[in-house]
């Protein structure tokens, strides 16, 4: 993924122009428009339509455009979360690119909703880091893949699933000697790294078996997955690689797509990018 979406529009095209060169052909390419935010700042159909047209131009085609569609990285807090008119009306304004959505912010979001987001749009990739790791470490969480909070707004460790309680328990006074609130337990997985990965087998085993069922379920349930190995494989046959190449070739003028005319074209879009601050993962 290049994320250049905390950047205005025109600074975010050119500098996804400037680092394609070094990104290898084989690789799935995902762009982003719109920092994620939650409801502040929503994308609009025409900040998507000047990049991927930006790009287009520019012969670079993206398999994903991920949006600020109203989700937020990490926890879900709120029952706002992801607009799928908005994201349903976005992507059909993409069609003629023959792009796909990357949902960001799928941790927490309702399965009611998850199941719109895959009928209703073109959504083929949802990002559920935040939900993964909470299941992987043990914590209640409830359908959604949200962690549960007890009555003093910790997380809830449940006995016997996950890491060791002793783990958790080193992981925990970690935390609280740096002052890190609940939002800020992903940082927790690079000092613990090789803690993690020396558990004893039987205990890593059932932290990958909890992300196993929880995925599965998702992708059979939610995002009517289920199935579909089979099309998978006939597509990887029929093109005789992992890599099927780009869904669409050059629509766009290169000539109306050069620097300075993408600097002109970005004011024009009178972009609200909602509130200021660090919305980084």
């Amino acid at each position: 993924a290049i994320d250049a979406s905390h950047q205005p529009d025109d600074r975010n095209l050119l500098a996804s122009i400037a680092i394609n060169p070094f990104i290898p052909k084989w690789a799935g390419l995902e762009t982003e428009v719109g920092e994620i935010k939650g409801a502040s700042g929503l994308s609009t159909v025409g900040e998507a339509l000047f990049l991927v047209r930006g790009l287009n131009a520019r012969g670079i085609f993206p398999d994903w455009i991920a949006l600020n569609n109203g989700t937020t990285h990490g926890i879900e807090a709120s029952d706002a979360g992801i607009q799928v008119g908005l994201t349903a009306d976005i992507h059909e304004a993409l069609v003629p690119c023959k792009m796909s959505g990357a949902q960001h912010g799928t941790s927490g979001n309702s399965t009611e909703r998850l199941r719109e987001i895959a009928n209703r749009t073109h959504t083929t990739k949802a990002n559920v880091a935040t939900a993964l790791q909470m299941i992987s470490w043990g914590l209640e969480v409830n359908d959604y893949g949200n962690a549960q909070l007890d009555a003093e707004g910790r997380f809830i460790k449940r006995k016997g699933e996950g890491m060791t309680e002793e783990t958790w328990a080193e992981m925990v006074a970690y935390a609280d000697g740096k002052g890190w609130k609940k939002g800020d337990y992903k940082n927790l997985n690079l000092p613990f790294e090789n803690r993690l990965l020396a558990l004893p087998a039987e205990v890593r085993e059932r932290m990958c078996r909890g992300v196993e069922e929880f995925a599965y379920k998702m992708m059979t349930q939610v995002f009517n997955a289920k199935d579909t190995a089979p099309l998978a494989i006939e597509a990887i046959l029929a093109s005789g690689s992992f890599d099927l190449g780009p869904k669409t070739g050059r629509i766009e003028d290169p000539a109306e797509w050069t620097d300075a005319k993408i600097v002109e074209r970005a004011k024009t879009l009178g972009s609200d990018k909602g509130a200021q601050g660090d919305f980084d993962d």
